[in-house]
């Protein structure tokens, strides 16, 4: 008896201590997209898993990889959640896709869970762009540059949505935001960050088909909004100096200009028009943002105080005017693109 009880209680120990060594279980979690979307086509860069009552070491994983492996589970009933989060909304995490799936977990298990759109919000497209030609000392797109940023326009209303103009420059793309399916009409605009007005360059409108799970490339071009100009200056005593020897000006430090504000007016209405302003005695001016069109060319010098002006051009006796063409900048062979205005008291 002694014997059988002892083997007996070993018998049940060894019981034991298997259950102990397999008392955990390891869980696969795959998911794909309703409808045969893919993450691409989803515009979804990761996915989250979350399973009520178990903190997870790990919980967001890469879209593309399909498929995650999870251990140290008991057996037991799980609900397994995958959310596909937007890659436009970095906090908090936001889902555009997620699906549920129950699992009673015996073993090893797996589990895949379709995901379904949250919201009728659900489609993307992909876009990129290039400029087109240009003369001249054009913009550059890039970080640092003049373009640093395009804006995106869907249905002619703007958004809060904008990307770095090297973003989708060329052969990268960017993801259009998340709007509903069906037709809608996409417009780029290019610009400078610092200034947020001047249009340099934009798209034609397009009018993109946008499907549930699948999102279309498309290839734009960037047409210039804007052309440009050296302008330079100097400031004489009269008009009669300036026409007797138009190379011998006032220097600048006997003028007492310190600011210059260049002003390209309506010929029509000569009160009308865009200014530039920073400009000193002596910078001259080389502009990459001035509208398309003929201009009357002013230019006027202040004194320190920004208030009193101290010279200014002569349009009776020196009329000028000058041409702004879409896509043509300065360039030191192109006259068209230069202008000097002398400037009186």
């Amino acid at each position: 008896m002694r014997i059988r009880g002892l083997t007996l209680w070993l018998v049940l120990l060894g019981i034991g201590l298997a259950s102990c060594g397999s008392s955990t279980h390891g869980l696969t979690v795959s998911w794909t997209f309703a409808g045969g979307g893919s993450c691409a086509g989803t515009g979804i860069d990761q996915v989250r898993i979350t399973i009520p009552g178990e903190a997870l070491q790990r919980s967001i994983f890469d879209c593309a990889s399909g498929q995650v492996q999870l251990d140290q589970f008991y057996p037991g009933t799980y609900d397994v959640t995958v959310d596909a989060l937007d890659a436009t909304v970095s906090s908090p995490p936001t889902p555009l896709w997620s699906g549920t799936q129950t699992i009673s977990l015996r073993g090893d298990g797996r589990v895949n869970v379709v995901l379904q759109p949250v919201s009728q919000q659900n489609a993307v497209a992909y876009l990129s762009w290039s400029f087109e030609a240009a003369t001249g000392q054009a913009p550059q797109c890039g970080s640092g540059q003049t373009l640093d940023s395009v804006a995106i326009l869907v249905d002619g209303a703007t958004t809060n949505f904008s990307y770095n103009c090297g973003d989708g420059l060329g052969t990268s793309q960017v993801i259009t935001p998340y709007v509903t399916p069906g037709n809608h009409t996409v417009q780029l605009v290019a610009y400078n960050a610092a200034e947020g007005q001047t249009a340099y360059a934009q798209t034609d409108p397009l009018t993109i088909a946008f499907a549930t799970g699948t999102a279309s490339a498309q290839a734009l071009t960037m047409h210039w909004q804007v052309g440009g100009l050296a302008m330079s200056w100097a400031a004489y005593p009269s008009i009669a100096a300036y026409q007797a020897n138009q190379n011998q000006p006032t220097p600048c430090g006997s003028t007492g200009i310190a600011t210059v504000v260049v002003f390209l007016a309506t010929p029509s209405d000569p009160n009308s028009g865009t200014q530039f302003s920073g400009y000193t005695c002596a910078s001259g001016a080389l502009i990459d943002n001035a509208p398309p069109g003929t201009w009357l060319p002013f230019v006027a010098g202040y004194d320190a105080s920004g208030q009193n002006l101290l010279y200014f051009q002569d349009d009776q006796n020196v009329p000028q005017t000058v041409t702004v063409v879409r896509g043509h900048f300065y360039s030191p062979q192109d006259l068209q693109t230069q202008v000097f205005v002398p400037l009186f008291p």
